[in-house]
C-alpha cells in the first residue's frame, strides 16, 4: 500500500521519500518505483535522514508501520502536515505492543497537524475513478507493483510470519492450489 501511495503522490507531482527495510527494498523504491529517496530503517537513523531529506518538514506522511518510524516522522512534521494511518505492522498486532505509540503525539499539536485513519472501504464510490486512473498509469508503466508469491496453502503461516520479519517485497500473496474436480 505504501509503494502505491508514494507512486500516486509522485505521479501527482510530489517529492516522495520512502522508508523501507534493507538495501534490496530501498533500491526497489528508488530504482523501480522511482521515489526521490528512500531511507533504509535497518541501517540508517530515520529521524536524522528525514531532517536531511526534508529540512522544511514532512508535509504528508502515509504510515503503514507505526512504532519508531511513526515517531520519527512526527518529530519531523511541517506546520499543518497530514499523517495518514493505514497500518501498524511494527507492533506485530500483538496485544502488548499494539497501539502503544506514538509517545510524541503532541507534535501534532505543536505543528497544528492532523492525523487520520485511512480505510479503503470509506472510498467505495470512487473505486471506478481510481481503477481508471491506476490502470492507465500501470498500462503506461508509470505505476509498478511488487509481489512476493508463496505457493500452496501450507505456506500461508510462513508467508504471514514473513510480513512481520520483512521477508516480502510488496504484497505477500499465497497461491492456493485448485481442488481436484
Amino acid at each position: 500500500m505504501g509503494s502505491i501511495a508514494g507512486q500516486v503522490a509522485r505521479l501527482r507531482g510530489c517529492r516522495v521519500i520512502g522508508i523501507a527495510g534493507g538495501p534490496r527494498k530501498a533500491d526497489w523504491v528508488t530504482r523501480v518505483a522511482r521515489f526521490d529517496a528512500c531511507i533504509d530503517y535497518k541501517s540508517e537513523d530515520v529521524r536524522t535522514r528525514l531532517q536531511t531529506l526534508a529540512p522544511k518538514g514532512v508535509e504528508v506522511f502515509f504510515d503503514n508501520v507505526g512504532g519508531p518510524v511513526l515517531e520519527a516522522a512526527l518529530d519531523n512534521l511541517a506546520v499543518r502536515a497530514r499523517v495518514v494511518l493505514c497500518g501498524a505492522v511494527s507492533s506485530g498486532y500483538k496485544d502488548h505492543d499494539y497501539g502503544t505509540t506514538p509517545r510524541n503525539y503532541m507534535q501534532l499539536a505543536f505543528k497544528r497537524a492532523r492525523m487520520e485513519g485511512f480505510i479503503f472501504l470509506d472510498h467505495v464510490p470512487r473505486f471506478p475513478e481510481a481503477f481508471r486512473e491506476l490502470s492507465t498509469w500501470a498500462a503506461r508503466g508509470e505505476l509498478v507493483l511488487a509481489e512476493t508469491l508463496a505457493e500452496g496453502l501450507e505456506q500461508a503461516p510462513s508467508a504471514l510470519r514473513g510480513l512481520f520479519e520483512g521477508r516480502n517485497l510488496g504484497k505477500q500473496l499465497v497461491r492456493v492450489a485448485a481442488l481436484p474436480s
